[in-house]
């Protein structure tokens, strides 16, 4: 995997730095992580380092991630119920933990996010 692809999730205070921002800028941190786990989708369905059963399921996984990213804005919008930063960072590294060639993309997509709303 490329190093340009970004580090695994690990390595970023996820709950600290998602914790601190406001409100608006938490809904638009999962607004932009959700467009961004969309752009993962295209670079593993073009690396061609991958073989088709390993896009499958790393596109399985990054899809059970962007289905916690897009209920979470749910969630946060409408505030049907208390889903903490830690929640969704346990969701994610689980996900992870199926396909860990998968995290640094996902790192990716956080950094960027992060990046886009502060």
């Amino acid at each position: 995997m490329s190093a340009r692809v970004g580090r695994p999730v690990s390595d970023f205070d996820f709950v600290r730095r998602i914790g601190d921002l406001s409100t608006g800028q938490r809904l638009h941190f999962y607004e932009v992580l959700a467009h961004q786990l969309t752009v993962v989708a295209r670079m593993i369905w073009s690396d061609a380092a991958l073989d088709d059963t390993a896009k499958v399921e790393q596109m399985k996984w990054l899809n059970e991630i962007l289905h916690r990213v897009t209920a979470k804005v749910y969630t946060i919008r409408l505030k049907t119920h208390e889903w903490t930063d830690e929640d969704s960072l346990i969701a994610f590294g689980e996900s992870v933990s199926h396909v860990p060639a998968l995290g640094p993309r996902v790192g990716w997509a956080i950094r960027q996010s992060y990046a886009s709303v502060t």
